[in-house]
């Protein structure tokens, strides 16, 4: 620990003396402490778990205040366009803005007032769908929308982390050039793709270090406003066994773990934080079917069922999970909705759990059209969207319409979503729109 004064020079020793000289002999680093497993440190040295746990734990605290007392400027837009340097403590050309509660917009009127106005920084909202829906599609219009100031966005940059493929930087310009609301803003005032931080994870070990050390020194360091992770299921899905209870179990607590860290940056920077999910089918409990088509018996005393078992199992059944996760899932609880096309956000009620509010994509078509004669002609496919619950705002009633163009994603209306062709494009914008290029091969129904 040699250089641990050189990193932090007014990091309080007391506590943690007697672990020097051990942690010295055997080379340990202020990057070993914050990047491999304090188990794997204890035994090395030999040391007290709970003792290097805690060491840990105040190096990374007083690291990350060491930057937040560096950074003791804020960056905001300021009329050239560019992200300008302000005192944090000089706000009082924004205090008529701070007045009202900044939102991340997705700067169509329909699906905005569905989501109550926006999406509320100091929380974990989720956004839910099938492959080819427009997850992908959705967020990238929030990297670009949470720059502009505020009320109309957060004024702040962006950080996309990704875990399947990396951020498509081409259909983030084409949304950026096309958009009618950026493309009314003068140039110096429009978003930048200067302002969208990247990263790329590929494994949950990977994964964690980022959002628990990285990311919070980031937040601060390029004053981010929005983070998105897109998505969380793919690691999860590559090293979690989902079969057995105990592969359940053990990924129960790493997605607790996932969802206090990320509740804990969104709540202690006021910052939102958007993931996106995956689906898989659902396949509901048969048994109640079973017993209510099973024949009648002949016997007098056995065709009348028994009152108080009746009323047991029936409160059973209401309480059950099958039948309360239409409230929370997104699907079951409209109707007209077909049993063959319900599914389940991926990851299960252990995930739920984290997560402050749902957004649910849909879509639906038929395969194929006939034309007559041998002529058969695919369908145009039917999006919408749905608020399913949120603390700031109440679930959507009707499904929003909506449609993926040059632009991102925009509502219309109903009689639109049947009539209306698709938007035409022709050479490299063609390109982006087409949807096999919206799925990757990570991207698939997921138990």
């Amino acid at each position: 620990m040699s250089d641990l004064l050189e990193v932090l020079p007014n990091f309080d020793l007391k506590s943690h003396r007697h672990l020097l000289h051990s942690l010295e002999k055997n080379d340990i680093t202020v990057a070993d402490l914050i990047s491999l497993d304090p188990i794997d440190i204890a035994r090395k040295c030999p040391l007290p778990t709970t003792d290097v746990q805690r060491l840990v734990s105040d190096v990374v605290k007083a690291l990350q205040e060491d930057v937040q007392g560096a950074v003791n400027k804020r960056w905001d837009v300021g009329h050239s366009g560019s992200l300008k340097e302000t005192d944090a403590l000089d706000k009082e050309e924004g205090d008529e803005v701070q007045g009202t509660e900044a939102t991340v917009k997705t700067l169509d009127i329909d699906i905005d007032g569905a989501l109550g106005g926006g999406l509320v920084p100091g929380h974990i909202i989720e956004v839910v769908g099938e492959s080819a829906v427009g997850k992908t599609q959705f967020v990238l219009g929030l990297l670009l929308s949470a720059q502009l100031p505020q009320p109309r966005g957060l004024g702040k940059g962006t950080i996309y982390v990704s875990t399947e493929a990396p951020l498509n930087t081409a259909r983030l310009s084409q949304i950026l050039t096309s958009h009618p609301e950026y493309e009314s803003l003068p140039p110096a005032e429009r978003p930048s793709l200067d302002y969208v931080h990247a990263i790329a994870t590929n494994d949950l070990e990977a994964q964690e270090h980022i959002l628990r050390y990285q990311l919070p020194v980031a937040i601060r360091r390029f004053n981010i406003g929005l983070i998105v992770l897109d998505s969380v299921a793919a690691n999860f899905r590559a090293e979690h066994e989902s079969r057995t209870a105990a592969g359940l179990a053990e990924r129960a607590i790493e997605l607790s773990k996932l969802g206090n860290t990320l509740r804990r940056v969104a709540i202690e920077n006021n910052a939102v934080v958007v993931v996106t999910n995956q689906v898989a089918d659902r396949f509901e409990d048969i048994r109640p079917i079973l017993r209510s088509s099973s024949p009648a018996s002949s016997s007098p005393s056995m065709s009348t069922p028994n009152l108080s078992t009746t009323v047991v199992d029936s409160r059973r059944e209401t309480q059950s999970l099958d039948h309360q996760q239409r409230f929370f899932t997104g699907w079951g609880d409209q109707p007209g909705e077909k049993r063959t096309q319900l599914k389940n956000p991926a990851l299960g009620l252990a995930w739920t759990n984290q997560i402050s509010a749902r957004i649910v994509l849909k879509m639906e078509s038929e395969r194929q059209e006939y034309m007559g004669g041998n002529i058969w002609r695919d369908r145009k496919k039917s999006r919408t969207l749905r608020l399913v619950f949120a603390p700031w705002a109440s679930p959507t009633s009707d499904p929003i319409p909506y449609e993926i163009g040059m632009p991102g994603i925009s509502s219309i209306s109903e009689d639109d979503s049947d009539s209306q062709a698709p938007v035409q494009a022709d050479g490299e914008d063609g390109e982006l729109l087409k949807e096999e290029l919206w799925a990757t091969d990570e991207d698939e129904e997921f138990p």
